[in-house]
C-alpha cells in the first residue's frame, strides 16, 4: 500500500522519535561499500556477482549476536551480515524514516503495527516454511508478530514479567512462602525492614525508559486490570480502576520505606546488582532472568546447587491472577537490499536452521535463558534439563498460562502514547499529581492520540 494511503505516515513517525529523545547519526547503519570482484586463476576478472551485505539492527550489543550471525554466514556462505547495535531501540524509527540500509530488523511488538502502518516492514506470510512455523507458534506470540491477519515477524524470544525472590533472605524473617497479594507483599516488606534485613526490601525497574512499562502492566495485569479495554477504549479513567488502585498502592510503598524513591532514576542494571547482591529480597524483573541470578560465576549471592533466587507468581490486589507477556522479533524492512537473502537470515534467525532445529532459539535458551515461542520446544530435552537447574519449570507454565499481551498493542500510536504514560505514572508515585489525575490524563492522551492518527 502506498505511504500516501496509510493512516500513520514517516512525518508522524518522526515527531513520536523526537517526543521521545531518540536522535541519531543516520551513518549508523549506511550501507558499507560493495565487495571487490573476484579474479580468475588466469588473471580475468570473473564475472560480477554482487554478494548481498546485509545490516542487521537491534539494541543488545554486537558481543550478544555475533554468533547468531556467524552461524548464519557458515550457512549460508552467498550472504554477508553484519549485526550493529542502536544505542536505543527507538532510534530505528529515525534511521527507516529517513531510508537508511537496516535490512532485518529486531522489533519491539510495541512498534510492530506503527511499522507496518508506515510502509516499513514488510508482511512474510507467503514465504516458504512459514506456514509450518505458524502452526508451531503459540498463539498468542503469532498474535502479537501479526497485522491484520498476515504475519510480519518471527521470535527473538518471548517472556514474561513477575517478582523474584531471594528465598536465603526471607527464610532469614521467618517467612516460608511467598506473598499471594499486593497487601501481604506491603506487610511482609514492612517487616523485613524494620527486622534489619535490607533497608529497602523491594525494587522494580521504574526509570523512564523501555523496560519501565513491564513492572507497571505486570501489577495491574496481576490485579485483571488494564489501561484499554478489547475495543481500545481507555478504562483506566474510571473511578477505583484497578490502574488508579495500583497507582496508589505503589505510592503507599515508597511512604511507608519499603521503596526507595532513588528506585525512579535508577537504571535496570542498577537495580539488578542491588538484588544480586542481597540488598533487595523482592525484585520485579523477567522470567529469564533467574538464569543469570542462580548462577555463581554472575551472581554473589547464589549458590551452587541451590535456587537462592526463586519466581513467585506475580502478586496482585486480590491474588496471582496475571502478568504481562511480550513476544520480541525479527522483521524485514520493506526496501532490504535483498529480499530474499533478508528473509534467510530473518528465518535462520526467527525459525530453523538448514537442519530444521531451532539453532538461535536454543543458544537463546542456552546463554541467557531467553524464552521461546514455539510449542515444541516445551518438551525439548535441553531446554528442559537447563530450566530445572536455574528455575522453577512448573511455575513458568502456572504463570504462562495467565500472562496476556496488552490490549491496544496493534495501535499505530501505542509506543508515543506509552511514553506519555510512563511520564504520568512518575508523576503520580513522586505526588505531583494524584492516581486519579494521572490516570484520566493517560486515557486522554488516549484519545487525543486515537482521533489524531485517524
Amino acid at each position: 500500500m502506498p505511504l500516501s494511503t496509510r493512516r500513520l505516515t514517516r512525518r508522524q513517525f518522526l515527531q513520536a522519535a523526537t517526543a521521545s529523545g531518540s536522535l541519531v547519526l543516520l551513518a549508523a547503519c549506511a550501507a558499507p561499500g560493495a565487495p571487490a570482484a573476484d579474479t580468475a586463476a588466469s588473471g580475468a576478472a570473473a564475472p560480477a556477482q554482487e554478494t548481498p551485505m546485509l545490516l542487521f539492527t537491534g539494541w543488545n550489543a554486537v558481543e550478544w549476536y555475533q554468533p547468531v550471525v556467524e552461524e548464519f554466514m557458515k550457512e549460508n556462505p552467498d550472504v554477508q551480515a553484519e549485526y550493529r547495535q542502536l544505542a536505543d531501540y527507538k532510534q530505528q524509527i529515525t534511521l527507516l524514516a529517513a531510508g537508511e540500509q537496516c535490512d532485518v530488523l529486531v522489533t519491539r511488538d510495541d512498534d510492530k503495527a506503527g511499522f507496518v502502518e508506515a510502509g516499513f516492514i514488510r508482511s512474510v506470510d507467503d514465504e516458504l516454511g512459514i506456514a509450518e512455523a505458524k502452526d508451531d507458534l503459540y498463539e498468542g506470540n503469532r498474535t502479537a508478530m501479526s497485522y491484520e491477519g498476515e504475519l510480519y515477524g518471527l521470535p527473538y524470544y518471548t517472556d514474561f514479567h513477575t517478582l523474584m525472590y531471594n528465598a536465603n533472605l526471607m527464610e532469614q524473617a521467618g517467612f516460608s512462602e511467598p506473598p499471594k497479594t499486593l497487601n501481604e507483599l506491603t506487610e511482609m516488606c514492612v517487616s523485613l525492614k524494620n527486622d534489619g534485613i535490607v533497608d529497602y526490601p523491594l525494587r522494580m525497574w521504574l526509570y523512564q525508559e523501555s523496560n519501565f512499562k513491564e513492572p507497571m502492566y505486570a501489577l495491574v495485569f496481576a490485579s485483571k486490570g488494564e489501561w484499554v479495554d478489547q475495543n481500545w477504549e481507555p478504562i483506566c479513567d474510571q473511578p477505583g480502576s484497578v490502574v488508579e488502585q495500583v497507582l496508589e498502592w505503589m505510592t503507599d510503598a515508597f511512604d511507608k520505606g519499603i521503596m526507595d524513591i532513588a528506585n525512579l532514576e535508577m537504571t535496570d542494571a542498577d537495580v539488578f546488582e542491588l538484588f544480586q547482591n542481597g540488598q533487595t529480597v523482592f525484585q520485579g524483573t523477567n522470567r529469564y532472568d533467574l538464569r543469570a541470578l542462580n548462577d555463581p560465576e554472575q551472581t554473589a549471592q547464589a549458590v551452587a546447587g541451590e535456587r537462592v533466587f526463586r519466581p513467585m507468581l506475580m502478586p496482585g490486589l486480590e491474588g496471582p491472577e496475571g502478568t504481562i507477556l511480550w513476544t520480541r522479533q525479527y522483521t524485514v524492512n520493506a526496501t532490504a537490499v535483498d529480499q530474499a537473502a533478508a528473509f534467510r537470515l530473518q528465518y535462520f534467525a526467527g525459525a530453523k536452521n538448514k537442519a530444521g532445529e531451532y539453532w538461535t532459539a536454543k543458544q537463546w535458551h542456552s546463554r541467557f535463558g531467553l524464552g521461546f515461542a514455539y510449542k515444541s520446544l516445551a518438551t525439548d530435552a535441553d531446554i528442559v534439563a537447563g530450566e530445572e537447574t536455574w528455575g522453577d519449570p512448573p511455575l513458568f507454565a502456572q504463570q504462562k498460562e495467565t500472562a496476556v499481551a496488552r490490549n491496544g498493542l496493534e495501535a499505530a500510536w501505542y509506543s508515543e502514547w506509552d511514553n506519555f504514560m510512563q511520564a504520568e505514572w512518575h508523576k503520580a508515585v513522586l505526588k505531583q499529581v494524584s492516581a486519579s489525575e494521572a490516570t484520566k490524563a493517560m486515557a486522554d492522551k488516549w484519545r487525543e492520540l486515537r482521533d489524531s492518527y485517524a
